[in-house]
């Protein structure tokens, strides 16, 4: 009897034992489990903030861009402005012209009186602005600061290289109203005119024949000198 009674009592400590190692490992995968839940529900909340980071990023790009835009057009407007004459406190009383500061007045009314107080030393031409003068003296100092970036020819003056660039770009910004032909000068498209409206302004001082471009006239003229 006592060493059936020793046998069961062996057998209920090793079922307690084998019974306190289930429950110690169920716990241990119990606890890795919900170690792995929590880490699974984070991951949105991980992604969610990296999104939300990237969307703040793209926001405070995109409000930089726009000012940037913003402020580079209303430095285009008002540089237009400036040029055309539509903003300024000082206005001439003639054409309605507007301008920021009174020289600039005082220059412009010259084109209406024909006053040109500007004369050139070496030449005596005459001129109604001060700017025209000086870009006039490099004809006679042979200056040509502003070149051509790509093939580097030089110009005496900025609106002439600016014309030498369509010939770059192709740009041909002043058609004709009349027929569509388009011109990289303005003044090329003046000249043009003259065919739809029959002027003839060029006139040979041999033989008096006259022509609509000057091109034509200087042509014409080889036939009085001789020139091939």
């Amino acid at each position: 009897m006592a060493f059936i009674k020793e046998e069961t009592e062996d057998l209920k400590i090793a079922f307690i034992k084998e019974e306190s190692e289930d429950v110690k490992v169920e716990e241990t995968l119990r606890v890795k489990h919900e170690e792995t839940e929590e880490h699974t529900d984070l991951m949105p909340l991980k992604e969610e903030s990296q999104d939300l980071n990237k969307m703040e990023e793209k926001d405070q790009d995109k409000t930089h861009h726009d000012f940037i835009t913003s402020q580079t057009e209303k430095t285009t407007s008002r540089k237009r402005a400036q040029k055309t004459g539509t903003i300024g406190n000082f206005t001439c009383h003639l054409c309605g012209l507007r301008f920021e500061k009174h020289g600039n007045l005082e220059a412009h009314m010259r084109t209406h009186t024909g006053e040109s107080p500007y004369t050139c030393p070496q030449c005596g031409a005459t001129f109604n602005h001060k700017g025209n003068l000086q870009a006039h003296m490099r004809v006679h100092t042979g200056e040509k600061p502003y070149s051509c970036q790509q093939c580097g020819k030089s110009f005496r003056q900025k609106g002439n290289l600016n014309n030498h660039m369509r010939t770059h770009t192709g740009e041909s910004p002043f058609p004709c109203p009349q027929c569509g032909v388009t011109f990289i000068q303005k003044g090329t498209l003046k000249k043009h005119m003259n065919i739809h409206n029959g002027k003839k302004p060029f006139i040979c001082p041999h033989c008096g024949d006259s022509f609509s471009h000057d091109g034509n006239l200087t042509v014409h003229m080889r036939t009085h000198s001789g020139e091939k």
